[in-house]
């Protein structure tokens, strides 16, 4: 019962002085545990197993981790992170090769949407955890992972401003359009047997997405696209006014009680 002890009282993790020492074992617990949350699911997965295929004891886990939540967190951010430098160089280099010739806006964006397609293709794992798992976080942790996200799509949203100042993509609806971009990169991850026989591999489904991209990001967005932009920016879609009253007529002509909404 020692481990209550340790995991109640003072934090362990601050009498491990080794920095890089601590942060190769939760590389090193975070990878068995993946494996094992993809496997078994979050819910079903124990400390206990956790701590077993990771060669420490259930104590010695809470040293690195408060809690099995905190493992998953710690999964996502940290994928989440590296993505979010990896798109960050690939803007800052291609904005200053563009700087050298002008006819490059386009390829500026999608030398960024290729980089973070492949950091799709990296995180396959981690953007599958991520899309069954994060509904048993709290509300806190939730609203981390969202906000790496939405960090995730200004970085895109950045690049398509690029090529709006230079007059290659129309302005409006910036925001959902980047949204949509990102959603197209998921759907490499999520949705991948959808892409059989057409894209087999990382770089025919970029090859693939390139020419669809570029539609969306030439297309006008009206006014009520860009509003919407604006609401997924915030992370979070409501519906119009007047769509609220429609729907409360259809439920209640189909006699059937309102809930939330979306």
């Amino acid at each position: 019962m020692a481990w209550k002890v340790l995991r109640r009282g003072k934090k362990v993790v601050d009498l491990i002085r080794d920095a890089r020492l601590l942060e190769s074992k939760r590389e090193e617990i975070a990878g068995v545990a993946l494996d094992l949350f993809l496997q078994e699911g979050f819910h079903a997965a124990t400390t206990r197993e956790v701590a077993r295929r990771a060669g420490v004891s259930v104590g010695g886990l809470f040293t690195y981790f408060a809690s099995k939540e905190n493992i998953l967190v710690y999964i996502i951010t940290r994928e989440q992170e590296r993505a979010e430098t990896e798109l960050l160089n690939a803007l800052d280099e291609q904005v200053e090769r563009a700087k050298l010739d002008t006819n490059r806006p386009e390829a500026v964006f999608i030398a960024v949407c290729e980089t973070f397609i492949r950091a799709v293709d990296r995180m396959r794992k981690f953007i599958l955890l991520a899309y069954q798992e994060t509904k048993s976080l709290d509300r806190r942790a939730r609203e981390s992972l969202m906000e790496h996200e939405r960090r995730l799509q200004k970085i895109l949203g950045r690049a398509i401003e690029y090529g709006v100042s230079h007059g290659r993509f129309p302005p409006g609806g910036v925001d959902l359009k980047a949204h949509s971009v990102m959603v197209l990169g998921h759907a490499w991850a999520v949705r991948r047997w959808a892409f059989a026989g057409v894209a087999d591999s990382v770089d025919e489904y970029i090859r693939f997405l390139e020419p669809q991209v570029l539609a969306l990001l030439k297309s006008r967005a009206g006014r009520d696209k860009a509003a919407i932009g604006g609401r997924l920016r915030r992370g979070r879609a409501t519906p119009r006014p007047e769509r609220d009253s429609e729907r409360r007529q259809i439920h209640t002509n189909q006699n059937v009680s309102e809930g939330e909404g979306l």
